[in-house]
């Protein structure tokens, strides 16, 4: 899996490509945890290119959306689609997130 940083004002834009499994989930905490300690507790993930997702990936997405409520921002998720999209809805994982179309969306949301 790739992850591609862009920060925009406050908040910062994390770009997923490929597949998050047990072997990056780690990795794509670790890119969050480094914004959240730099004090950016606004993220937007751009799925757009993820593919896959497990449930190691799914619990990453938990943590860190607790994480950054905790510090009162929030964890923003866009362009979730196919089988990313099954797997966040059959898991009801998705209710836990705000989840917009595209990135320019995300952004602007409250």
């Amino acid at each position: 899996m790739q992850i591609e940083s862009t920060q925009v004002d406050e908040k910062v834009v994390l770009k997923l490509t490929g597949r998050m499994d047990a072997q990056n989930a780690t990795a794509f905490e670790e890119a969050c945890m480094e914004w959240v300690n730099k004090g950016v507790v606004e993220i937007v993930l751009d799925m757009q290119g993820l593919q896959y997702i497990s449930s190691l990936g799914l619990r990453s997405f938990v943590v860190i959306g607790q994480l950054t409520k905790q510090k009162g921002g929030q964890l923003r998720l866009c362009g979730v689609t196919g089988l990313v999209k099954q797997v966040f809805e059959i898991t009801r994982v998705h209710t836990m997130f705000s989840m917009y179309d595209s990135v320019e969306s995300a952004l602007a949301g409250g």
